[in-house]
């Protein structure tokens, strides 16, 4: 009874918010000014009537006749019946639209003053202007998609990893939600095990049933806490792995950067100490995003701008994923190269030697004498000799990390991460208060905390502000 009326609720709730958005919206699903083709969007119940008014088509025919999903030649109309524009037509009536209401997509020359003055048009025929991410929040509240799989639309746009793209194609055809339903139907067994048992109290606190819903319930709370962590730990991949280049000045830094991604980035000059700030630049490999960071030389300096340079490549070194460490071998080592061993030791680094077109004044044997059984790669920063090689190299050291994610689904935002969280949280709460001996009745508060956090990341049980906050951070059209 009690799931019963939670779900009416629920439903009550939904209806309520589909009412607040019911009146028919437009937008122009495309960035003003880019492309050949603008497309101006309308969603609602009368958005078919008001795209009769707004479009003629050339066939002669009413609009509202159309197939679906068929495209028409139509003349877009002005409110004194000329025509702006040619253009086409296409009907999706609910409920097999991405609104699951009434869609017309106008597909006109994408002009920036004639897709403004087409949305100007419907709006004086009786449309709204769509609120950012409405069209998917409708979407939402009218049961075609879950939240989480809102959420996902909002992040194939912003995304840079080729990587977090699948995943989150995956998200958006309801993986995830799946794998969230998946846990939320083990917790709700056990919870049914739980009334069974309590409705017979002189089973209460037997120990071998303590033991069986403790171990049921460690099993669940370690594949969510699982899927946190790799979440976690993929939206910092995604946002780019940061490969920090070091190494005393004038060693090829900079020109290496530029080797690396194909421009010139960095400003190359035969005086030590040019790059004063660091230069970050993210460049694509294997799928996956990498910040590369030329950084100013490490040596002892008297320039206070330069000491500025140093200290920021220190703090960059603290954060990096991996680094790559130059040496010039046409000099010999010195204190600087000694400096830099204390602050990459304990980060994964690759060692590089640069300048291989000029003679030699180190040899391996002394570098490794600096990082022993390093494997050490030879370039020119200047000809790109031994460039794919190193690039190889950097694949090489990340190539674990990146198998480690690829996952069907993954929590890409704080949000969902954050309910993944508290909900492994009360669930290893659980876990200790039967393990400790608490009766089993008071366990299944935290049991259902857990399931509520499950909730909220699919929509369900969820605040309306929260909802609203999330659709604000889409853009207009989405």
């Amino acid at each position: 009874m009690k799931n019963e009326k939670n779900q009416t609720q629920e439903n009550i709730q939904r209806q309520e918010r589909i009412q607040k958005v019911s009146k028919t919206i437009v937008a122009a699903s495309t960035p003003l000014g880019v492309g050949a083709v603008g497309i101006v969007k309308l969603s609602g119940n009368d958005s078919i009537e008001i795209a009769s008014k707004v479009c003629r088509l050339r066939s002669g025919k009413e609009i509202k006749k159309l197939p679906s999903f068929k495209l028409a030649l139509c003349d877009v109309i002005d409110n004194n019946n000329k025509a702006l524009d040619e253009g086409l037509v296409v009907l999706m009536r609910e409920p097999f639209s991405y609104t699951r209401e009434n869609v017309v997509e106008i597909q006109v020359h994408s002009s920036p003053l004639i897709i403004q003055k087409i949305i100007q048009i419907c709006i004086n025929k009786g449309a709204r202007l769509a609120e950012p991410g409405e069209f998917t929040k409708r979407a939402f509240l009218n049961g075609r998609i879950s939240l989480n799989q809102a959420e996902s639309v909002a992040e194939i746009v912003k995304v840079q990893s080729e990587k977090a793209l699948y995943s989150l194609y995956k998200n958006l055809r309801g993986m995830f939600g799946e794998k969230i339903s998946e846990w939320q139907k083990g917790l709700a067994f056990i919870q049914a095990k739980i009334q069974v048992e309590c409705d017979f109290s002189d089973r209460i606190g037997t120990t071998d049933l303590q033991a069986t819903f403790a171990k049921e319930i460690n099993t669940i709370r370690q594949n969510i806490r699982k899927q946190y962590d790799r979440s976690k730990k993929f939206q910092n991949l995604q946002n780019g792995l940061l490969v920090v280049i070091c190494g005393k000045p004038n060693v090829g830094k900079s020109s290496l950067l530029n080797a690396i991604i194909g421009k010139e980035r960095s400003i190359v000059t035969p005086i030590p100490g040019t790059t004063r700030d660091a230069i970050e630049e993210l460049f694509l490999i294997e799928g996956f995003p990498f910040r590369f960071v030329d950084t100013a030389g490490i040596r002892e300096s008297q320039s206070y701008i330069e000491k500025i340079g140093i200290d920021k490549t220190k703090k960059y070194l603290e954060e990096a994923h991996l680094v790559i460490v130059i040496f010039d071998q046409s000099q010999e080592i010195n204190k600087e190269d000694y400096t830099l061993v204390d602050l990459v030791r304990k980060k994964p680094h690759i060692i590089v030697l640069n300048k291989s077109d000029l003679p030699s004044k180190i040899e391996i044997k002394d570098v490794n004498e600096l990082y022993p059984q390093e494997k050490i790669i030879k370039i020119s920063a200047l000809s790109g000799k031994g460039i794919d090689r190193l690039l190889d190299q950097i694949v090489e050291k990340v190539q674990l990390i990146k198998d480690n994610y690829d996952e069907d689904y993954l929590a890409f935002n704080f949000r969902q991460q954050n309910e993944l969280f508290k909900a492994s949280t009360f669930l290893e709460q659980a876990q200790k208060s039967l393990e400790e001996g608490f009766p089993i009745d008071v366990v299944s508060i935290d049991i259902d905390e857990a399931l509520r956090c499950l909730k909220r990341i699919n929509g369900e049980d969820i605040d309306e502000k929260v909802v609203d906050s999330i659709f604000n951070n889409f853009c207009v059209g989405k």
